[in-house]
């Protein structure tokens, strides 16, 4: 059932595995799991249109624009929906038919963006949450995209594994627009995920021979560091994540090891996992811990940042493909951890993070208005503070506009990128309205962070500077009606 694609798979000795104990349901879960549920219970969802079909299969799932859950289903080529309970499940077809949609994610235009990994299809997606969708040529034949995120200049961009490259594209392309790529600095690795992280660059995973790596790309398409960040050879090095320590976390499937790096390349391997571990996807959770699927062990797995792992059974067997994308585990919104489930019983299952507090990461005012403003002119500031109300640290990526006119809203005295907030701390930005040309003019402010993404909308109108002669002799003129008033 799974979209395949390669991967380096080595054998990981045997050892005794030790779980942490998770009650879970067997077989069919109820639609909604008790509050009350504890530290690591598993619930699997199975509504009907996922539950056991023979072309039902996913593989990404994000936080959407709307508060819910939202996920590809590659073998069925939809883009799916349901809400933090497990109920309201609506599918939308692909608008190409058999794409094989694998990664999706929120974008700062508040629609979902997807990639398409058929490679005759050759396509990223943008979607509404009612389903409207606009497909995205790529400049290059095959690209095979496979992971995709909010980069820290607000356009999307995606992983091409079957080209070397890294594509991106304006969120607000009109349709029919083609996606720009750039290549690698090593054309024979492939790279598979993707994170926007620290120094506002493009951090992602590469396997291929002799990889291992961890690439870094600037948001001008310029490869300026390649690190080797799994030792040995064969690692299988896959999912990436920007944890809340501000480090770059990754899984290697095939050493079925944890690793992080430091901004700074400074790199930290775990010791493997007990038993057949082989972690795939990995995710910052909002408990201030890295969560991960643990393909190997049939788990979900949690590590701290200084490297203590537990691990949850899931209930039903062989949950997981071993040959999919490392995009199928996200924070939800109601901060649990939320993931997907291939093979013959597919499902979207959720693991309950535990008390992270009531709070959420909030940038207020959350639309600023700047009202007129001639063009050329500059308006005073408004500050735009970014709040984190969790009990755990949130790390900022970026702070950014992007837009028809993002280029209008000028940003200074900017605290917040690369900022670690500790519960109840923030951070600010100073937003600028100066027109470059007349109407009416609009741009987002988002903030990128391992809690998701915040944004706020700007707009303002720009007009035209009065060039009425104010001199005594015009005033009386016009007085007397010899001269046109002003306008």
């Amino acid at each position: 059932m799974s979209v395949s694609k390669l991967l380096l798979v080595a054998t990981v000795a045997s050892q005794a595995l030790v779980f942490a104990t998770a009650a879970a349901p067997a077989g069919a879960a109820p639609a909604v799991a008790l509050p009350a549920a504890a530290t690591g219970t598993i619930t699997e969802f199975r509504p009907v249109g996922i539950s056991q079909t023979a072309t039902s299969d996913p593989l990404g799932i994000t936080t959407g624009p709307d508060g819910n859950l939202w996920f590809t289903d590659a073998g069925a080529s939809t883009i799916a929906t349901i809400n933090p309970s497990g109920t309201g499940l609506a599918e939308f077809k692909t608008n190409t038919g058999a794409a094989s949609p694998a990664a999706i994610t929120k974008g700062p235009d508040n629609r979902l963006w997807f990639t398409e990994l058929s490679g005759s299809v050759n396509q990223v997606g943008r979607s509404t949450t009612t389903g409207s969708q606009n497909e995205f040529g790529i400049n290059k034949p095959s690209a095979l995209p496979t992971s995709i995120v909010t980069g820290p200049d607000g356009h999307m961009w995606f992983t091409d594994f079957g080209n070397g490259t890294i594509g991106t594209i304006d969120p607000n392309a009109a349709p029919g627009t083609v996606a720009t790529t750039f290549p690698i600095t090593n054309s024979a690795l492939m790279p598979d995920s993707i994170a926007s992280g620290p120094s506002g660059h493009l951090w992602f995973t590469e396997q291929g021979t002799n990889g291992g790596k961890i690439g870094e790309m600037t948001t001008a398409g310029v490869q300026v560091s390649d690190t080797q960040a799994a030792s040995g050879t064969g690692a299988g090095i896959a999912g990436i994540a920007v944890g809340p320590d501000g480090n770059l976390w990754f899984t290697e499937q095939s050493h079925g090891r944890i690793g992080k790096m430091t901004p700074g390349h400074l790199v930290t391997e775990f010791p493997s996992l007990s038993g057949n571990g082989a972690p795939t996807a990995i995710t910052a959770g909002s408990d201030g811990a890295l969560w991960f699927i643990d393909q190997g062990n049939n788990a979900i797995g949690r590590i701290t940042t200084s490297g203590s792992v537990t691990e949850f059974p899931v209930p039903t067997p062989n949950a997981f493909s071993p040959n999919v994308q490392p995009t199928g585990i996200t924070s939800g919104p109601d901060g649990n951890i939320w993931f997907t489930e291939q093979d013959t019983k597919a499902a979207i299952g959720r693991i309950i993070v535990g008390s992270t507090g009531a709070g959420a990461v909030t940038a207020s005012p959350s639309t600023v208005t700047f009202g007129k403003q001639n063009v050329g002119t500059s308006s005073p500031a408004t500050v735009v503070t970014l709040t984190n109300g969790t009990t755990a640290i949130v790390h900022v990526n970026s702070a950014a506009t992007s837009g028809a006119n993002a280029g209008d809203f000028q940003l200074s005295n900017n605290s917040c990128p690369g900022a670690n907030l500790a519960a109840g701390s923030s951070c600010k930005v100073s937003v600028t309205f100066h027109p470059t040309a007349s109407g009416a003019r609009s741009a987002t402010l988002t903030f990128n962070d391992t809690a998701g993404l915040q944004t706020v909308s700007l707009s303002g109108q720009a007009t035209l500077a009065s060039t009425c002669d104010m001199s005594l002799i015009a005033v009386l003129l016009r007085l007397l009606g010899l001269l046109p008033p002003c306008s």
